[in-house]
């Protein structure tokens, strides 16, 4: 901490000597903004930490290039001492954050990792239905490709009857296409560019991808998509994960049950005038009372190959859309599971 009165330096602790690797003896009696300006302070932080009025009690985060390389994170704040005006003592603190702010970086850069790992796992347990569900468009456009082939060379072809197999043939070239889009857009976990986020077209999209190993698995699901929604405050991208989380738990807490018993129910709607909710009720193997809401904790799994972790990290991102996700057992078999999400204002455009 320094401590200076008409712009001159009155006082240096050690800390704050220590810190930037100055004497005490060279930094009193100097101009502030020349010791600040030695120190390699950028200028208009200079000016910022000169002009912001005293006894605003907010911190300043300045990034600092210390030797011309080398950068420092410091959080400042300039505070009044004793007296008023232009005789006013006053002071300015420092804390060095570089090795927090560093930490924090690196820690959200491995959470990134850990929800872009499990959006690759979610999907690569569907990778076999999904490949499925690709090969339908391009055996479509073989077909007709073949077909096409066939009528010109058995016979006169009339121009309207070829310029329908065309536009077939692009139609399912685009839907192979549009598939793969949403898989690369899903997987990379490209940011959205809006706040808000689409409850119905995120389940939309989830159902699309699960489709596939839903029909494999012989399950049948049930939709009510309230017309009424507002978007909801977030990414879009990763409300996506949260539903595919709770669809693919569903999924696989079913896989023991007989067929024609497999049922999934998803409903939105409209909960109040500040929360959408999307509620998830699956007839698997149910949920047991001595786990709870431990359920949602890591590694925590009711299933025999389950990883624990699909649960916890779709409690964790609705959360950080400012949501909650609960659970709760189904009579007899089964449970719901219900995700409470924000709106993220009442003049936007309600979902379609």
């Amino acid at each position: 901490m320094i401590s200076f009165r008409r712009g001159i330096v009155r006082s240096a602790n050690l800390a704050f000597a220590r810190l930037f690797g100055v004497a005490r003896a060279q930094v009193v009696g100097c101009p502030l903004r020349e010791l600040l300006t030695r120190l390699s302070f950028a200028p208009d932080d200079i000016s910022a930490l000169l002009t912001t009025p005293p006894n605003q009690g907010a911190d300043m985060d300045v990034v600092r290039i210390a030797g011309g390389t080398a950068s420092q994170d410091l959080r400042v704040r300039r505070f009044s001492i004793d007296g008023e005006g232009a005789r006013a003592l006053e002071a300015l603190a420092f804390v060095d954050e570089t090795s927090r702010r560093a930490t924090q970086r690196s820690t959200e850069v491995l959470v990134e990792e850990l929800l872009r790992a499990d959006r690759q796992a979610a999907l690569g347990e569907m990778a076999m239905a999904l490949a499925h569900e690709i090969n339908q468009p391009l055996g479509a456009i073989v077909n007709f490709a073949g077909a096409a082939r066939r009528s010109l060379m058995g016979r006169a072809v009339r121009v309207g009857e070829l310029e329908e197999v065309l536009i077939n043939i692009g139609a399912e070239a685009a839907r192979a296409g549009d598939v793969i889009k949403s898989l690369r857009s899903f997987l990379k976990g490209s940011p959205q560019s809006s706040a808000a986020a689409c409850v119905n077209a995120a389940v939309t999209v989830v159902l699309g991808f699960a489709g596939p190993a839903m029909r494999e698995q012989s399950v049948d699901f049930r939709l009510q998509l309230a017309a009424d929604l507002p978007p909801v405050q977030g990414d879009q991208i990763i409300l996506q994960q949260i539903i595919l989380n709770l669809v693919t738990n569903a999924i696989q807490a079913m896989g023991a049950q007989p067929l024609g018993q497999r049922h999934l129910d998803i409903h939105t709607l409209r909960e109040s005038a500040s929360n959408v909710r999307v509620d998830v009720l699956d007839t698997g193997i149910g949920l047991p009372k001595e786990l709870g809401e431990r359920i949602f904790e890591p590694f925590i799994t009711t299933k025999a190959n389950g990883s624990g972790l699909g649960l916890s990290i779709a409690r964790t991102l609705a959360q950080r859309l400012g949501g909650a996700i609960e659970a709760a057992a189904q009579p007899g078999e089964g449970t719901r599971f219900t995700i409470r999400l924000p709106c993220r204002g009442e003049d936007e455009t309600p979902d379609a």
